[in-house]
């Protein structure tokens, strides 16, 4: 990747899934972190710079929607993809206030990962509309 490494946090607490995903945004040059809860999660987000992170949202502890809103008062920059067994998902108000919006909502399993890297990049777009149109 240009500019240096980025780094990825994978929640879910499905570790077949996040050893999935990890590969695959290891080989694209991600530094990749995985957290089984979003107690680990936040964790991992105040000890490091986290670009990006997929999210779960049925989680054992708090779910991924409160991750999301805790984790953007500590990295005001991070970018999230939800990714979810729920097909009936619908981002919560908080949550859209965050930039995920049903098209950054991925049904897993993800038959195309590269549909992940699709929609983290696509925020990137999202936010520099926001905030320069």
């Amino acid at each position: 990747m240009t500019g240096g490494s980025k780094y990825f946090l994978i929640l879910d607490d499905e570790e077949s899934i996040r050893q999935s995903i990890a590969a695959y945004m290891e080989d694209d040059g991600y530094i990749v972190f995985q957290a089984g809860s979003g107690e680990q999660a936040l964790d991992i987000v105040r000890n490091n710079p986290i670009d990006e992170a997929v999210v779960d949202i049925r989680l054992p502890g708090i779910d991924g929607n409160t991750f999301m809103i805790e984790a953007r008062k500590i990295l005001p920059d991070i970018k999230f993809v939800v990714h979810t067994g729920s097909a009936d998902y619908r981002p919560p108000e908080a949550v859209k206030a965050l930039g995920v919006t049903s098209k950054r909502v991925l049904i897993k399993p993800a038959s195309d990962l590269n549909e992940l890297r699709k929609a983290l990049k696509a925020q990137y777009k999202d936010v520099k509309d926001v905030n320069h149109g």
